[in-house]
């Protein structure tokens, strides 16, 4: 959905789009759902973590995107899960087993059967400072996995994600601000249809409000290394989408890969049934 609106959109006024529709979304079901949102110092300092994602992290990787191919930004961004292993151990002191960092290895090396045709055609287009920046905003996405762990032990999902996100927004519009005034970039909505607000709107609803309100309502109960370790289906998701919608041909090493990530997360998920979450 983004791929298609950003043939129309601009990325920074696409991000604006999207944010503001997820967050409405989300300020609508705590108000329908009566929940309560709590205005304290710890409150306010928790919806902090969402200059670094969306904030930090999206706005650094739709920078790098724009100087970089989408195969390399998408063999970094599938880097994450790894930093949030590392990070993990680092920071929260999650435990990482032998048989965690086998199927690591295992999930890392699906990761690349998956990529590596699309990097392949595309390869030397890539630009080193795009793929850096790009780099940067996976481990901003990482950060914000191991702040939220502890946040969400203590604070609901949908308001913190309401609140994480309405701070991303504000860092959004910020950022597009200074672009507009330096004259780096335009709106980009003169003459835009209806539809494709629309669809703007929509995949903001679907990629943020849905996506980052699930995600912590799944780290409420796992640790932080495994939870993680499911953002590696999302270029199997990918190939898998464009392979029934797109009529996109798959490689058998892709059809490995995704096989080879399916089965290290699902092993993974039943690991993580009996580790302690905390």
């Amino acid at each position: 959905m983004s791929k298609g609106v950003l043939e129309h959109i601009p990325p920074m006024t696409l991000l604006t789009i999207q944010l503001t529709a997820s967050i409405a979304v989300l300020w609508a079901a705590v108000f329908i759902l009566r929940l309560r949102v709590r205005l304290d110092r710890q409150t306010r300092t928790a919806s902090l973590s969402g200059l670094l994602e969306p904030g930090l992290s999206y706005t650094f990787g739709i920078v790098g995107l724009a100087l970089t191919t989408a195969s390399n930004s998408a063999l970094i961004g599938a880097a994450e899960p790894l930093f949030i292993l590392a990070l993990a151990w680092l920071v929260l002191k999650e435990r990482i087993g032998a048989p965690t960092l086998v199927l690591a290895a295992i999930t890392t090396l699906g990761i690349g059967l998956v990529m590596v045709p699309d990097a392949g055609d595309l390869a030397g287009q890539g630009s080193l400072f795009g793929d850096l920046l790009v780099g940067v905003g996976t481990v901003f996405a990482a950060l914000y996995v191991i702040t939220t762990r502890r946040l969400v032990v203590t604070l609901d999902p949908l308001p913190l994600s309401a609140l994480q996100q309405s701070v991303g927004l504000v860092w959004t519009l910020g950022v597009l601000t200074v672009v507009l005034g330096l004259g780096l970039a335009a709106i980009g909505i003169d003459g835009m249809s209806p539809s494709v607000l629309l669809l703007a709107a929509a995949s903001g609803v679907i990629q943020y409000a849905l996506a980052f309100w699930f995600y912590l309502f799944a780290l409420q109960r796992l640790p932080a290394n495994v939870a993680g370790f499911y953002l590696t289906l999302i270029p199997v998701f990918g190939i898998l989408a464009a392979f029934i919608f797109l009529g996109e041909a798959l490689t058998p090493l892709q059809w490995l890969g995704a096989a080879c990530v399916i089965l290290s997360v699902g092993a993974i998920s039943r690991l993580g049934r009996t580790t302690p979450a905390g």
